[in-house]
């Protein structure tokens, strides 16, 4: 889901390729339009209060603005032909830089200047000194086929960095806006590379908002569907998957033993150390779709019907969970991660504990309801509860 930011570049790509009469024949105002679809995304994003949207229309605006100071005076003057062998460098180098760090909270102080500063840092290319030392970090020049063919070593440059960049993210299952970051720093890129083609900047800025829109969709989407703390589909997409429920099908709820007192006594804290866990498990297991109903309650629900399957793989699920050491994380652990690893492994005494949970399923019956079948398998949750806990119980 989160690769569909790629389509506006894709589409870009394809129609400049093969037929760039279609994008010719466009006639939009400019910079009417770039400005336009810029305030969309801002005010989709400020609505939503997704700030970190903003960090990124700036920085897009600001390199939009001096790609369209340049390109007032001829390609073959000094100044801007400095311009554009630095383009490329302080594209990537803030780029990076803006992908890498941790963004504040907008409204504070660091957020201001970092809004600022984002948008800004583009101009530092104007004052030629600055974009002449730039330039000369120019990768590209050396892959450029001893200066014969400019183009081809800056597209080099994009391949090369563009790859580790999409590498690392995939690494890291990035989410949507991650990603949409990738296709704004690109976009930019492919102008560079076509600098002649004066329409191109403005399509490169309609490219990265409409990639942004869809970053937010995803995350709203994820917002509204998926639990944050397990990573688990909610109880809103559990109802909605009910209503089309096929007739050979089941349903189980399940939640953790004790799990009031187990926050009692530990905190609440390591209560989300097991909701995580068992989202972990739950996802690791195949031959269901799982969801967080609330609170320690998930459901699961089964394509078939064969007492036999249902039986092993809800077995499957309640043994995994009942022999998992949980390690109880340490007040004193390191803040941060390389430290964290550093430490994790020399403690042997680290205190563990087992969690356990009980699980109530039933099969479809004719004229069953989205509530109905989750009542009779709430009934047999309850049941293996009154029965000792860490069970499975599953009856019509």
């Amino acid at each position: 889901m989160s690769l569909v930011v790629f389509l506006p570049l894709v589409a870009w790509f394809i129609l400049g390729f093969f037929a760039p009469t279609i994008l010719t024949s466009v006639d939009l105002p400019v910079p009417e339009s770039v400005i336009a679809s810029l305030s969309l995304v801002l005010v989709v994003a400020g609505f939503f209060r997704q700030w970190q949207w903003f960090y990124w229309c700036a920085w897009t605006a600001g390199f939009y603005a001096v790609i369209q100071l340049g390109l007032q005076q001829p390609l073959s003057q000094q100044p801007v032909t400095v311009l554009y062998e630095a383009l490329p460098v302080w594209l990537s180098l803030t780029a990076l830089l803006l992908a890498l760090i941790k963004l504040p909270v907008l409204f504070s102080m660091n957020g201001f200047l970092l809004f600022i500063a984002a948008g800004l840092s583009p101009f530092l290319l104007l004052i030629e000194p600055f974009s002449g030392a730039v330039g000369l970090l120019n990768p590209s020049k050396m892959l450029s086929l001893a200066g014969e063919f400019p183009g081809v070593g800056t597209a080099l440059w994009m391949m090369a960095m563009g790859g580790v960049w999409a590498t690392t993210l995939l690494y890291r299952q990035a989410s949507a806006f991650r990603w949409s970051q990738l296709v704004a720093w690109l976009a930019l890129m492919v102008f560079v590379i076509g600098v002649k083609q004066t329409e191109a900047s403005m399509w490169a800025v309609l490219v990265v908002s409409v990639s942004f829109l869809l970053a937010l969709a995803d995350r709203m989407l994820k917002l509204a569907y998926i639990d944050e703390l397990t990573g688990l589909p909610q109880r809103r997409a559990l109802m909605s998957e009910l209503r089309y429920l096929r007739k050979r099908s089941a349903v189980c709820m399940l939640d953790v033993d004790h799990f009031k007192k187990f926050n009692d006594r530990y905190g609440h804290e390591v209560g989300d150390q097991v909701l995580r866990l068992l989202g972990s498990i739950l996802k690791s297991v195949s031959g269901f779709k799982a969801y967080r109903y609330g609170g320690e309650e998930f459901t699961l629900v089964f394509s078939n019907n064969n007492e036999e399957k249902l039986k092993d793989v809800l077995e499957t699920v309640r043994s995994k969970v009942a022999n998992y050491p949980l390690a109880l994380r340490d007040p004193s652990r390191p803040k941060k991660p390389q430290k964290g690893k550093e430490k994790r492994g020399k403690q042997s005494d680290k205190k563990t504990v087992k969690v356990t949970i009980s699980l109530g399923a039933t099969i479809k019956a004719p004229g069953d309801t989205p509530d109905s079948i989750l009542k009779r398998a709430d009934e047999n949750l309850y049941a293996a509860k009154k029965a000792g806990r860490n069970r499975v119980i599953l009856k019509n």
